[in-house]
């Protein structure tokens, strides 16, 4: 028996393992002849894109939901090591180690945060990266009423304006008031928003800069640009500048890079840590070996490379399943291609973002933007949980992901 492996469990994972049993389903390929096997650390598929939320907790799939029935098998597990010679893969589980062999793999690990050599930053600082540290931070906010009155009390700060800073600082503002409120301490909450850059939003181009700062204003978020951390505590911040801020509450966003399984391939990989993959998703100079997603340097057209976004993952993971069986099988693939490209940033309170192309022309704003936004969040990038074998290989051919904007 022949046998595809998925490692990851998460976008790109999740439907490159749906994805691959669609395929050989078409194909008339029984389980018995080609096996597809999903590893990952636990036994969920986490929702990462709203871990930002309150409730982060909420935010996970059961994998065996998805994956058994389309006959995908699940290993929890933690890969230790990726031999690409004997195609063979280390896996590390609580109480022992096995070994799998593979005959086609995909390596769909995701990202992780960047977390630099400051003082006090791994031993202080919140994060959204994963599950458990959501759930950590979450409980935390939650937990807030019932610690001493110290300055800084109900105030937070972010550090780091991409995406994923600006969504939680937004989101902030909220969160604190409705915990403030148990206190009647509204008028406490205070978030501030530190980012390097000399601009807010320089990194997301020269149209949504000016709406996303007017949004910062309108929601009284303290903004410091130009700034960088040098020392954390559990109840102050200290600036490059010398500036102490005090808070109870500091969350790090400062950037990802590719899983560190990518590194240990040895071919070359982007400065983010990806790995080069061709238009198939195949990795350069590994020839029994794909990758999607987070892991995955893959161009979406002839001028762009996908981001580290559910948006290309989704789909970049159904081609990937797709072109995996092909591969295996000695028949033709499908290039990967995904032209079209939106985006849509939650600002809290004060609505969303939603624009279109790369440039980032904005499209929609406020609550009109909200609305499409708890769209994707809510809807959209989840798989079908009906179970329904049909249902989900159907969603599992490989096209782009689009994003209704009206």
């Amino acid at each position: 028996m022949k046998r595809i492996v998925i490692i990851g469990g998460g976008f790109a994972g999740l439907w490159s393992a749906i994805g691959a049993a669609r395929k050989l389903h078409e194909l008339g390929v029984e389980g018995n002849e080609v096996e597809v096997v999903l590893i990952n650390r636990d036994s969920f598929f986490s929702v990462r894109p709203r871990f930002y939320e309150k409730d982060p907790h909420n935010y996970r799939i059961p994998l065996i939901q998805v994956l058994e029935p389309v006959g995908v098998r699940l290993i929890e597990g933690e890969v230790g090591r990726i031999d690409t010679e004997s195609q063979k893969i280390i896996i590390n589980q609580k109480e022992k180690q096995i070994e799998l062999n593979y005959d086609r793999l995909v390596i769909a690990a995701g990202s992780q945060l960047l977390l630099p050599e400051i003082t006090g930053l791994k031993e202080h600082a919140f994060t959204v990266d994963t599950i458990k540290d959501a759930i950590h931070l979450d409980k935390h906010i939650n937990g807030l009423p019932d610690l001493p009155e110290v300055e800084g009390k109900y105030t937070t700060i972010v550090v780091g304006a991409g995406f994923t800073g600006l969504e939680i600082a937004t989101e902030m503002t909220s969160r604190l008031k409705e915990i403030a409120k148990k206190e009647n301490k509204e008028s406490e909450v205070k978030v501030i928003l530190i980012d390097r850059n000399p601009t807010i939003g320089k990194d997301l181009g020269v149209h949504p800069g000016p709406i996303i700062e007017q949004a910062l204003i309108d929601m009284d978020i303290e903004i410091h640009t130009n700034e960088t951390v040098t020392s954390i505590d559990s109840k102050v911040v200290i600036l490059d500048s010398g500036e102490r801020l005090a808070a109870l509450t500091t969350i790090w966003t400062g950037g990802v890079k590719a899983s560190p399984l990518a590194a240990d391939l040895l071919v070359e990989k982007d400065v983010l840590g990806r790995l080069p993959v061709d238009s198939y998703l195949k990795v350069e100079g590994l020839p029994s070996v794909f990758a999607a997603g987070d892991t995955a340097r893959a161009k979406t057209d002839d001028n762009h490379v996908a981001l580290m976004t559910c948006q290309h993952a989704i789909p970049q993971g159904k081609f990937a399943g797709h072109n995996v069986v092909c591969d295996l099988l000695g028949s033709e693939g499908i290039p990967y291609k995904q032209e079209i490209y939106n985006t849509c940033l939650d600002l809290g309170p004060w609505g969303a973002l939603v624009t279109n192309g790369w440039d980032r022309v904005p499209q929609s704003q406020g609550e009109d933007g909200k609305k499409i936004k708890q769209y994707i969040n809510q809807k959209l990038i989840y798989p079908p949980l009906s179970g329904n074998r049909e249902e989900l290989f159907k969603e599992a051919a490989p096209t782009e992901l689009k994003i209704r904007l009206s």
